[in-house]
């Protein structure tokens, strides 16, 4: 397989539909199809209010926060981000990520490939 490169705004978005989320997107920007052997590329977008479910999973993530103002659970933890913030959530830690902004929260996410 090839180099791919596209925009984001190419790759569609779809709602993520697990319990507890609320208002939020995943563009899934680079998986196995694309020929990515260990790693997915995410980009997420959580409208204002809005939040990913508080839950955990037997890989870690890393994310960069893009776009908008949050708050990050990791653990016990709680911290509030912006455009610029780099996250690393441990393997089995307990998190949720929340727009706590007036505008759209966007971040990008890499996990494993785990399946």
């Amino acid at each position: 397989m090839g180099c791919k490169v596209i925009h984001f705004t190419e790759v569609e978005d779809e709602e993520v539909k697990m319990a507890g989320a609320k208002g939020v997107r995943v563009r899934w920007l680079i998986t196995e199809e694309d020929g990515a052997e260990n790693f997915a590329m995410r980009c997420f977008e959580v409208e204002p209010g809005g939040k990913t479910p508080d839950h955990i999973h037997e890989w870690e993530h890393e994310a960069f926060i893009l776009e908008g103002k949050g708050l990050v659970k990791c653990g016990d933890k709680k911290v509030r981000v912006e455009e610029g913030y780099v996250i690393f959530i441990p393997e089995n830690a307990p998190h949720y990520f929340e727009n706590v902004g007036e505008g759209k929260l966007r971040f990008l996410c890499l996990v494993p490939k785990h399946q």
